[in-house]
């Protein structure tokens, strides 16, 4: 292409002018010829052979990947418009998907704008962040018969949020929405009024409901064909009775997700024993596959005779009620034993689902629990560094119980009634809590230790210290005696095999059970009785040393240390004198060692 420059004459203003003009003009001309020489090779690409069909398909998956990772209000959820700046022919599929302009960013008016127009009649996906434009979500709420998933969890003390949720409720009484499938409210405790759900709500195809510090009426039509339910937070004067939630669940007989948190028909605090109800009066909830309620445990327990259902996800939160805690887990107990044996009953390919392994953690001050069938569960394990394994296959069941201080050792001895505790073989013990003499023995007793082959520590210093206590040899033990305790008796845990003390501190002190070599002499008695630990795992625990180490690894074939050591090692006189002149008889038990 050759190009000539028109001739200028420099005394005529007018004539340079127009050719100034000429020579853009032919600039423009030349733009628009490289777009479509641009547009021409990249229609000879292999990528721009794909049907727009399956181009759509690709963008809609990129779009809702990219909206799963981001929070509704972050920018990077916009991150896949890119694909509508690489080409025309991607910007021109793009712009004709529907679809893809579905969710809008309510975090900008109008970006809000620009993807309700887009979205044309697609069905819409109201979600919001911490930030958020008022004025975005109520134009997005003006299109009721689009809405197929809305959820507005608005901060407390947001008045506005308040305000805005109040109209929608309002215009839902009295208009369909035929496409709505999920609905998700949260507008905080402290706003007033609450918000009602009112009785008539004509949204057909609704399938998810989660509330929360929002009242309903239990005889509401929202409550009927639901497969997905959430309750959280019901003010007192809305709790159901037990006959109201009985017949609402009734009427959600493929729900496989149930939550109700302080949603549980309420009992006296005095109550010494829970009504009766005629098997034929239980709600089935065949498909019912996560349960989760939080309440005084008498409610709970009051809840759970009602119900019957295969769940193999459970989640029991349980408060002490103010009167007798003591009578209240008596009574309260064997119901909800009875209730977890459907997460560890037989199925129909005659597998048997039984409880592999078992956690001991206290969060808040309460006492949690957690069992699964599997053996490790990924999402427990800190030591593995694999986090894409499939949760689901868990089947966990958690327990929760919120109870004075000097109900813990009742609760964890009666370990053994809750769940059956002879088939655990891994245990995960992450709790801050004081322990009492006699502490493993009265978890792991009953026969529940005879198949641990997993144990996981981190707690405080006494844990360790029972610990040790409850591995010594029953018989001919190379351990010091400790008074009050019986020689002879059944191995602790004989099936023993991996043994993981993380972040706790040995003891130099003779008169502590927590020395280095008392931890030496449990490993040898166990291995003199052919019990021995095949692997030992020390992370982040003070008082322990390489020598320590060194001999630890002549009684134990596999032994893992992160080499943590103190800033400086502990000599005492006390480690000068030799062992003879260490005066046992504070803590011998008469019997020899």
């Amino acid at each position: 292409m050759t190009l000539c420059c028109p001739k200028v004459i420099p005394d005529s203003p007018v004539l340079a002018s127009r050719a100034q003009i000429e020579i853009d003009d032919e600039i423009v001309a030349l733009e628009e010829r490289t777009r479509a020489l641009r547009t021409c090779r990249n229609n000879l690409s292999p990528i721009s052979s794909l049907p727009p069909e399956l181009l759509s398909a690709i963008f809609v998956h990129h779009a809702q990947q990219t909206q799963f990772l981001h929070e509704p209000d972050n920018p990077d959820i916009l991150s896949w418009l890119i694909v509508g700046h690489i080409c025309r022919h991607w910007r021109g599929v793009a712009l004709g998907i529907a679809e893809l302009w579905a969710t809008p960013f309510l975090n900008s008016s109008t970006a809000t704008d620009e993807m309700l127009a887009r979205s044309k009649m697609a069905p819409l996906n109201l979600k919001i962040g911490r930030r958020y434009r008022i004025d975005a979500i109520q134009k997005a709420l003006m299109h009721i018969e689009r809405l197929q998933v809305v959820s507005l969890q608005f901060l407390h003390g947001d008045t506005a949020g308040h305000r805005c949720i109040m109209e929608f409720i309002d215009k839902l009484s009295s208009c369909s929405a035929p496409r709505l499938k999920s609905l998700a409210l949260d507008v905080g405790d402290k706003q007033t009024p609450r918000i009602v759900i009112p009785i008539s709500f004509p949204a057909p195809n609704l399938c998810k409901l989660q509330i929360k510090h929002c009242d309903l009426s239990w005889a509401s039509s929202v409550l009927t064909g639901l497969t997905v339910l959430h309750i959280k937070k019901v003010s007192l004067e809305r709790l159901p009775t037990l006959d109201e939630l009985v017949s609402a669940l009734r009427r959600m007989p493929a729900l496989h997700t149930l939550t109700l948190e302080d949603a549980l028909p309420i009992l006296s605090p005095h109550t010494v024993s829970l009504p009766r109800t005629p098997h034929t009066m239980n709600v089935q909830l065949l498909h019912l596959k996560q349960l989760r309620l939080t309440a005084k445990m008498s409610e709970v327990a009051n809840v759970l005779t009602c119900i019957e259902s295969i769940t193999s996800e459970v989640r029991l939160v349980c408060r002490a009620s103010s009167g007798d805690p003591n009578q209240e887990w008596n009574l309260s107990l064997p119901i909800i034993s009875r209730a977890l044996e459907s997460c560890f009953k037989d199925t129909p390919n005659d597998f048997r689902q039984v409880p592999r392994s078992m956690q001991l953690s206290s969060p808040s001050s309460c006492i949690r629990l957690h069992y699964s069938t599997v053996r490790n569960p990924s999402s427990w394990a800190r030591e593995m560094s694999c986090h894409d394994a499939d949760l689901s296959a868990e089947c966990p069941v958690i327990l929760d119980f919120d109870f004075p201080i000097e109900m813990r050792r009742t609760i964890l001895s009666d370990l053994g009634r809750v769940v059956p505790l002879g088939s655990i073989e891994a245990m995960y013990c992450d709790f801050f809590f004081a322990c009492w003499d006699g502490f493993w023995a009265d978890i792991l007793t009953r026969g529940g230790a005879r198949n641990l082959a997993y144990m996981y520590l981190r707690g405080p210093n006494q844990a360790l210290e029972e610990l040790l206590k409850s591995l010594r040899s029953r018989k001919h033990s190379v351990s010091r005696p400790i008074s009050g305790r019986p020689q002879q008796g059944p191995i602790f845990s004989p099936a023993l095999s991996h043994l993981v003390l993380h972040d706790l501190e040995f003891s130099s002190s003779v008169f502590s059970w927590m020395r280095p070599s008392d931890l030496l002499d449990v490993l040898m008695d166990r291995v003199n009785e052919g019990r021995g630990l095949e692997h030992l795992t020390i992370i982040s625990t003070s008082g322990i040393f390489a020598r320590d180490v060194q001999l630890l690894r002549e009684v134990v074939a596999d032994v893992s240390w992160d080499e943590y050591e103190s800033d400086e090692e502990y000599f005492t006189d006390t480690e000068d004198y030799d062992d003879d002149f260490i005066d046992y008889e504070d803590y011998s038990d008469g019997y020899a060692s």
